[in-house]
């Protein structure tokens, strides 16, 4: 996981981290997702995976999505602010070529994020950021997320 080298996790810098999880696909087809609210609302997900390099939260804007294994860890936690829903799982043109068929693949679910960023332990900003509470990055950095950047949080002043 790429983080601020300056930045320890049990430091009162911030108690909220933004996420950039890796970008691994796109939205397929068959997605359904309201563009006219803020943060973008998604209904049904499919994912259509180009490459994976390992990690166990990817995204599509505004669609995050978790391996089988992480997802199991997040229901057993008392974290708040997401849902684990089923997602379709397909390969783009490039993914076939680059990851050549889903079996290589471990089983993902859409993780669907309820919560209000700086709020609950998942949560959105605009424009569709993932913000995270302490207790769910500890949880997260127990993982596989090399090209997960994070950052802490710092809400906007109103």
């Amino acid at each position: 996981m790429a983080t601020n080298s300056n930045l320890g996790y049990g430091d009162d810098v911030s108690s909220f981290y933004l996420l950039d999880p890796e970008v691994a696909g796109e939205l397929g087809p068959h997605s359904v997702v309201d563009r006219s609210v803020r943060p973008a609302v998604a209904s049904k997900v499919e994912y259509a995976f180009s490459e994976w390099v390992g990690d166990e939260l990817i995204t599509a804007t505004p669609a995050f999505l978790v391996t089988g294994d992480l997802a199991d860890t997040l229901l057993r936690s008392n974290l708040t602010g997401f849902e684990i829903r089923e997602a379709t799982i397909t390969l783009s043109e490039e993914g076939e070529e680059m990851i050549g068929d889903l079996s290589s693949l471990p089983p993902f679910k859409w993780l669907a994020i309820t919560g209000v960023g700086g709020q609950e332990d998942f949560g959105l900003v605009y424009p569709t950021r993932l913000v995270v509470s302490s207790a769910a990055m500890d949880l997260l950095n127990t993982r596989q997320l090399p090209r997960c950047d994070v950052a802490p949080y710092r809400p906007a002043v109103e």
